[in-house]
């Protein structure tokens, strides 16, 4: 099976989604993994906001019919926006997630139910989630070898609590969670044994260090996706250059 990693989208579904077709097309992917953070810009409006989810949630439908294996991991961005509305959760987000949009909550809420957004995915040992596991947080969560579950149940159960574990670098005092590791403390703590894909901070192109990968390519960066072959092998996805590049 090969599998074709794209970095967070914050809402630009228009400009991100004709880019993957173009990349099954091209590198003949059976799967797609999305890195999390389908939500949130800045410079949008509420209503911009929702059209842009459903968009999204439109085109995983379609491409999930038509045999396409579509995984949606969720990120930071996207956490308050799975909290029920008027809920304790909705009310504690709408005061600490910045970026939220509270008139846009109800609406792109609905647009995410049918995604089933999960926290993370895995082929043997190579495991992507939005922002990584670190050798703390997974010594913290006491994670198995067999780790894709018990985080898909966390983010479940405790998405605030998810939510909350910010480390120095995204200025926070905790062990950096799934959803929160900036590259710097991931680098520097990575779970050992582990191959890693994530998104969550911006790089230009994808990059990758020892056993990690960055895709977060769309904020600041050329659009480039990540596949992983049969064979396990990696290589970047530049849809400018019209070529898949071996690593």
């Amino acid at each position: 099976m090969r599998t074709l990693f794209v970095g967070d989208i914050h809402l630009k579904s228009a400009r991100v989604l004709p880019a993957v077709d173009r990349a099954v097309t091209m590198t003949g992917a059976d799967g797609v993994v999305f890195l999390g953070d389908v939500c949130d810009d800045w410079d949008v409006t509420a209503r911009e906001a929702v059209a842009a989810v459903r968009m999204f949630a439109d085109w995983v439908a379609a491409r999930r019919a038509a045999g396409l294996d579509v995984t949606v991991l969720a990120g930071n961005h996207d956490l308050p926006y799975l909290a029920r509305p008027r809920s304790y959760a909705a009310h504690w987000f709408r005061h600490e997630a910045d970026g939220f949009k509270p008139r846009a909550h109800e609406g792109v809420h609905e647009a995410l139910k049918p995604l089933d957004m999960r926290l993370a995915w895995r082929r043997g040992r190579v495991l992507a989630t939005h922002a990584g596991v670190t050798g703390a947080w997974a010594a913290y969560a006491g994670l198995s070898d067999s780790p894709e579950g018990e985080l898909d149940r966390r983010l479940r159960e405790s998405p605030m609590h998810l939510f909350d574990m910010a480390g120095p670098a995204r200025g926070g005092r905790s062990v950096p969670s799934p959803v929160w590791a900036d590259r710097t403390e991931l680098e520097a703590d990575p779970w050992a044994g582990w191959i890693q894909v994530v998104g969550h901070t911006p790089v230009p192109t994808v990059a990758s260090t020892g056993g990690l990968w960055f895709c977060d390519t769309w904020t600041d960066g050329d659009g480039s996706m990540l596949l992983l072959s049969d064979d396990g092998s990696f290589a970047p996805v530049r849809l400018w250059l019209g070529r898949i590049e071996p690593n």
